[in-house]
């Protein structure tokens, strides 16, 4: 995946080297969180989700099998687009929705990754699809913001819980699948 120099802070897998250099790339100061003695957990972090990039960019147009070791799947749970998806439900999720985004491109803004200890962390990013079609052959683009949990298990790190959302313009109830609307703005249009 070809990076975009000028691309208003959204990356691709290829633009990541290291934890240090992810926090640079961020558009606003990175957590106090991040903890000196964590930050190999943070680095395999990172892979992980450079590695779902990638896939996300690279191999879902062929099948989604190699997503699958990315995630713990009975221990799985989401929040998202579609609504909530409950632990022990979220292999049928993924077989069922995912391949809807192979015929996009993945990219990230402000990505972190955070390990809270050597098994356990999070990252939190803004991420988009762009260039997208549908199956039905609708193009489609959006953005959303996106948190996922992670355990490390048998050695691999998994994602165990993943929230998407979008804003809401709450005059009207209805989301930004931009992500460009100003949460104080969204909130003070209620009060009109």
């Amino acid at each position: 995946m070809t990076s975009k120099t000028s691309n208003e802070g959204w990356y691709v897998e290829t633009d990541y080297s290291t934890v240090e250099d992810a926090l640079k790339k961020m558009t606003f100061p990175p957590s106090k969180l991040h903890k000196k003695e964590l930050l190999a957990e943070e680095e395999e972090i990172l892979k992980h989700i450079c590695g779902w990039s990638h896939v996300m960019n690279k191999l879902f147009n062929e099948s989604i099998e190699p997503g699958r070791p990315f995630y713990l799947f009975d221990d799985a749970m989401t929040y998202d687009i579609y609504g909530n998806t409950i632990r022990g439900a979220f292999l049928e999720h993924f077989n069922e929705t995912f391949h809807y985004f192979s015929k996009s491109r993945f990219e990230m803004k402000d990505l972190e990754p955070v390990a809270t200890s050597k098994t356990t962390g999070y990252i939190t990013m803004m991420q988009r699809l762009v260039g997208g079609t549908s199956d039905e052959g609708k193009p489609f683009e959006m953005t959303y913001r996106l948190t996922y949990l992670l355990a490390k298990i048998d050695g691999a790190w998994k994602f165990i819980h993943e929230h998407v959302s979008f804003p809401v313009e709450m005059a009207t109830m209805k989301a930004d699948p931009t992500c460009t609307i100003d949460p104080l703005k969204a909130f003070r249009g209620i009060e009109n």
